[in-house]
């Protein structure tokens, strides 16, 4: 009779978007305890860099972090397939509801038991079977420079204006490393410290806004607090 293989345990990887070190660190260590991958990072520019080399078959993001707020990642990530559960001090019913309709599927309020919220997580990707942030197959963005295009996941193009082409040539020359303030100021032609990057700030909301409406994808540049930009294709 024919010895029947066993069916290998797939591991699930959790992201902890914290910025409270300590309160990251001892739910990155039970979670890992409960049988999980775990890492953690401290707001929404460092889970961008870092989900270039680690994966994530869910995030689990506190609402209050520096930088980019905790409810802008929640709705970047639910239009990426990820599943996120919030875990935050914000209580109020206002927050509950505004956490729930930008994709979270849970909402927990600090302290909250670490048993409940490991509950909560399995119970999350039991529904979820194999989560689509792993197993799905993705298109990167593209940036054509020499036809000053800019293509997106879903094959839509973004034509560039020249500053726009030297501000994406800049950026994508080291996809998932931040480009200092310095660094891009000289690239689009130097200044005033404070006054050119300004320009440079002004220059990227306008193409956010026009990528946003050309392709209904989020531009894939984010800002990290204090360093620069990053292009996170």
């Amino acid at each position: 009779m024919p010895h029947q293989l066993a069916t290998p345990t797939v591991v699930r990887t959790i992201a902890v978007v914290e910025d409270d070190e300590d309160i990251r660190n001892n739910i990155c260590r039970f979670l890992s305890k409960s049988g999980f991958n775990a890492w953690g990072v401290e707001s929404a520019e460092d889970f961008y860099v870092a989900l270039l080399r680690a994966r994530a078959d869910l995030a689990l993001v506190d609402l209050g972090l520096p930088g980019e707020d905790g409810m802008s990642l929640v709705k970047r990530l639910a239009e990426q397939g990820i599943p996120v559960v919030i875990l935050t001090a914000r209580g109020e019913l206002s927050s509950r509801i505004a956490g729930l309709e930008s994709g979270a599927l849970q909402y927990f309020v600090k302290p909250t038991d670490l048993n409940e919220l490991v509950a909560g997580i399995r119970s999350l990707l039991r529904r979820k079977g194999q989560s689509a942030a792993s197993d799905v197959t993705t298109v990167a963005w593209r940036l054509r420079a020499a036809e000053a295009v800019l293509v997106s996941p879903n094959n839509r193009l973004v034509a560039l204006t020249t500053r726009e082409l030297q501000l994406l040539t800049c950026l994508a020359q080291t996809p998932g490393s931040v480009v200092s303030k310095s660094s891009l100021i000289d690239s689009m032609g130097g200044g005033d410290t404070d006054e050119a990057f300004h320009r440079i700030e002004a220059q990227l909301s306008r193409l956010r806004r026009k990528t946003l409406l050309d392709t209904g994808l989020h531009l894939p540049v984010r800002a990290v607090f204090g360093r620069g930009l990053v292009f996170v294709p």
